[in-house]
């Protein structure tokens, strides 16, 4: 795509449509953050190993995530832990039932909310699921495709819920499968439990059900035993029968039908759910079916975060012994997957199970968290799961019940208190993100017939894993182009676009006047077809309906025919005529469709400047989350794709502070306001259409003068932690406790007290920043006795008021908290039975017997160096 020079054309145009974009969006104008919900704040899965749970650990479990300011738990009973057999409960007795209840009403005595799996480990099953309910997989016998038992059990399941993966494409099945839930819940009490959750699609091998030809045959208007032995082949360079595009047709039509068969199955869960008082949330990925039907089907639509992002922030450290090297990148094209869905569908949330296996075991820093929720709440995410937390019983021994793939959101965890911080970060920015409305201009289709028209192998499963199948498909290419300069888009899918409609607001832009385009969800100003191989008539009729209703359309390519081989040469019929008919309808592009987007949506130019944006409407203007995850930093002007504003606001997630910018913090034309971002750093803008009165607050701030180091004697007093306090020392070369010649601080896990004595620098500020340099991990910081806030992310910096340093005798205090990596390593050198799960037990990040004892001890501490610069006032 080229990459248009000028933009003013379209300032008319934006400056207009102001209220098309923000119509029906309802938020504060006042300045401050909104008030802080139970969804807003972050929350955690919760596992209950054995389901061996009691009132009072429960209870003091519920008030430690209260006050560490988590919003809510999803309960999944795991198998138990060894040596705690005669606590263990089974899933759905009267006991668990009344455990539940007790967690419910603790829950709300405490503000938090709960959810809970609809059954134990994953995927749904039990041992009430009989053979004939059962997951199946595709079997070629005698000439025809029969169903062979997949014999797969629930994986972790929990006491009372082993037994056999009921069958994912079966509505029968699952309401079998949810008698046992009728009655376990039959006398519940309402509004204890928010939600019934879905993990991801992991029934492995099912690729057949009983009711599949029959439903093959209403689809496609043939039978499918007739190519049976052509579906079933290995290769389909053995198949000589019928030519690779036939084969690739009769295998798309399976393919249809599995998704059918298993949206089929979704929708009954969600009608069980609603039936019951429950929302749903479903993590549709890994499903061999169309991802956007599915996660538009469910309450809150769910993605997974699994392994970790090489960012180039100057400062993350990313071990390559913590991480899963680049296999399981983090992909934002498919992490959009789902909050496209909600958007569309008009869902207010779209979660993530966040965090998985983001480093190694108890070598995650809240550092290495921040970059990666900040990707997803880019990526229009708005409810985030922790992956997460286990239940362990008060008299464990340190460290606890674990689970295997967790980041340690637990108590036990040194860092527990200063995830406190972290909680209050996400919580800030999910209030605006789910305060607002979604704001994307451009409608992107995804062509799902693509993917299941291929002659090679069976089923098509589109896992968050190996994700080619968008990434390297045109629709994912065209999909990085534009969110590489700005655009913002949604997915839709053949169903979505048939719920779709143009209304009467009119679209004026440089191409001429065009009208809205509604769904259930949100407004558009334009849909993208990308180059599309295979295309149904359904949706090709619908899309020559939008454009003569006088919606924009543009294609990429056009598509080149339609999908399947049932009723092929009617449907080619009026797929041709449907194209004929088109013509002078929609716009076709293949030369630069950057060129065509450009004259119907404005990008957003922070985005070509490396930043990662996303933006949301209110009635009285525009939110926008922006985060600098590259290496460099940004110091010029952030300009909006939307810049019909009068004033602006900046809200800092980091640290709460809130400021208006005066005039000469904006750009001449009014498109743009200085925003200095450091890599690592976040902000909130806050667009409004009117006028208002400026509202205190510091503002952007510049360094003024020389940097100050501050050097002396340290003295180091170790607080809490385990497995014994170091006695106090003073150093003055700050380095790695670890390295100060105490073997006790070698497999120290928790928090030291760092103090320092100093004389204030001769230099005038209005504030100072306060870098603390290298931290190992976070350090909550006080000046004079006054808390002036934790340093917990890259970069850890703290600004603070003139006024509260003192000529000479500052006391300066740092609380500094380490991994638990050092304490781990010295259980395992000392070969302590501390891994006492059944099962899988502990696996390390490449699922191999976890084993600490080769590591070397950890940096842990203050390595500074901590130097104080004076600010002024920022001068654009």
């Amino acid at each position: 795509m080229r990459l248009p020079r000028r933009f003013a054309v379209l300032s008319v145009f934006f400056a207009l449509s102001v209220p098309f974009f923000a119509r029906a969006a309802d938020s504060a104008s006042a300045l401050g953050w909104p008030e802080i919900t139970r969804e807003n704040k972050p929350w955690t899965r919760w596992w209950w190993p054995g389901s061996g749970v009691d009132k009072a650990s429960l209870t003091a479990q519920l008030e430690k995530f209260a006050a560490a300011g988590l919003g809510g738990v999803e309960i999944t009973p795991i198998y138990g832990a060894k040596g705690y057999e005669d606590r263990y409960i089974d899933f759905l007795s009267p006991k668990w039932m009344e455990m539940l209840e007790h967690v419910g009403r603790e829950a709300q005595r405490l503000g938090l909310g709960v959810d809970m799996a609809t059954g134990t480990g994953w995927p749904f099953g039990g041992p009430w699921v009989t053979p004939s309910e059962a997951a199946a997989k595709a079997l070629l016998r005698d000439g025809r495709i029969v169903s062979d038992p997949t014999k797969q059990m629930v994986k972790r399941a929990a006491p009372g819920g082993e037994g056999l993966v009921v069958d994912p494409y079966s509505p029968d099945a699952l309401r079998k499968y949810l008698a046992p839930f009728d009655t376990a819940f039959a006398r519940f009490p309402r509004g204890l439990v928010r939600g019934q959750f879905h993990d991801s699609f992991e029934y492995f091998q099912a690729s057949w059900t009983d009711r599949l030809p029959e439903v093959f045959r209403e689809m496609h208007g043939y039978d499918i035993q007739q190519y049976a032995a052509e579906i079933m082949a290995r290769n389909a360079a053995d198949v000589k029968t019928v030519d690779r595009d036939t084969l690739a047709r009769i295998k798309s039509d399976y393919r249809n039908t599995l998704a059918k068969l298993h949206l089929d199955y979704l929708r009954t869960w969600v009608e069980w759910s609603h039936a019951h008082g429950f929302i749903v949330r479903n993590q549709s990925h890994g499903a061999p079916a169309n991802l956007l039907d599915l996660y538009a089907t469910v309450d809150i639509p769910e993605t997974e975060i699994f392994g970790s992002t090489p960012f180039p922030i100057p400062g993350l450290r990313r071990d390559p012994v913590d991480v899963r090297g680049d296999q399981d990148l983090p992909e934002s094209l498919v992490i959009r997957m789902p909050s496209s869905a909600a958007h569309v569908a008009g869902r207010k949330l779209a979660s993530s199970e966040s965090l998985t296996w983001l480093r190694e075991h108890f070598r995650e820093s809240p550092s290495h968290m921040k970059p990666e929720l900040d990707r997803i709440l880019c990526d229009g995410i708005n409810h985030i799961f922790y992956h997460g937390t286990v239940f362990s019983p008060s008299d464990a021994p340190w460290p606890g019940w674990l689970f295997y793939a967790s980041t340690e959101f637990n108590p036990n965890n040194p860092l527990w208190d200063d995830l406190a911080a972290l909680n209050r970060y996400v919580a800030r920015v999910q209030s605006v993100l789910q305060a607002g409305k979604p704001d994307n201009d451009i409608l992107l289709y995804w062509p799902a017939d693509d993917i299941w028209d291929n002659a090679d192998g069976l089923m098509r499963m589109l896992t968050v894993h190996d994700v080619k199948w968008l990434t390297e498909q045109p629709v994912g290419k065209l999909a990085q182009q534009l969110l590489s300069r700005g655009y913002q888009f949604d997915y839709i899918s053949d169903a979505q676009l048939q719920q779709t409609s143009v209304n009467d607001t009119e679209v004026r832009v440089p191409a001429g006047i065009f009208k809205q385009i509604a769904t259930p969800g949100a407004r558009y100003a334009v849909v993208l077809v990308p180059a599309t191989r295979r295309m149904p008539v359904a949706t090709l009729e619908k899309l020559s309906e939008l454009a003569a209703s006088g919606a924009a359309v543009i294609f990429e390519k056009l598509p080149e025919d339609v999908p399947g081989f049932g009723r092929l040469e009617e449907r080619r019929k009026k797929f041709a005529a449907t194209l004929a008919a088109g013509k002078g309808k929609w716009r076709v592009r293949e030369d630069d469709v950057e060129l065509s987007i450009w004259n119907f949506s404005q990008p957003e130019p922070m985005a070509r400047e490396g930043l990662r944006l996303v933006r949301r409407a209110r009635a009285d203007g525009y939110d926008y989350f922006v985060a600098n995850l590259g290496a460099k930093p940004f110091h010029g002007f952030a300009r909006f794709g939307r810049f019909a504003w009068q004033s602006v606001d900046i809200l800092d997630p980091l640290t709460g502070r809130m400021w208006s910018l005066s005039r000469e913090h904006r750009e001449a034309d009014g498109r743009g306001v200085s925003l200095p971002l450091e890599p690592g750093e976040s902000r909130i803008i806050r667009t409004y259409n009117d006028r208002r009165e400026q509202t205190r607050g510091s503002g952007n701030f510049e360094k003024t003068g020389a940097v100050f180091p501050l050097e002396g004697q340290w003295s180091l007093t170790f607080l809490k932690g385990g497995p014994d306090l170091p006695p106090a020392l003073t150093t003055v070369a700050l380095k790695s406790w670890t390295d100060l010649g105490r073997d006790e601080a070698k497999r120290f896990g928790g928090t030291a007290r760092y103090r320092l004595e100093f004389d204030a620098p001769a230099a005038k500020a209005v504030e100072w920043m306060l870098d603390l340099g290298d931290v190992r991990e976070t350090a909550r910081v006080r000046l004079n006795g006054e808390e002036i806030g934790t340093a917990w992310c890259v970069p850890f910096q703290i600004r603070f008021s003139s006024f509260l340093l003192k000529p000479t005798k500052n006391i300066l205090e740092l609380d500094v908290t380490n991994l638990a990596a050092n304490r781990i390593r010295d259980l395992d050198l000392k070969k302590v039975n501390w891994k006492i799960m059944r099962e899988i037990n502990f696996v390390n990040i490449n699922y191999r017997p976890f084993d600490a004892s080769g590591w070397a001890p950890v940096a842990s501490g203050l390595l500074g160096p901590v130097t104080l610069t004076p600010l002024k006032a920022f001068t654009p």
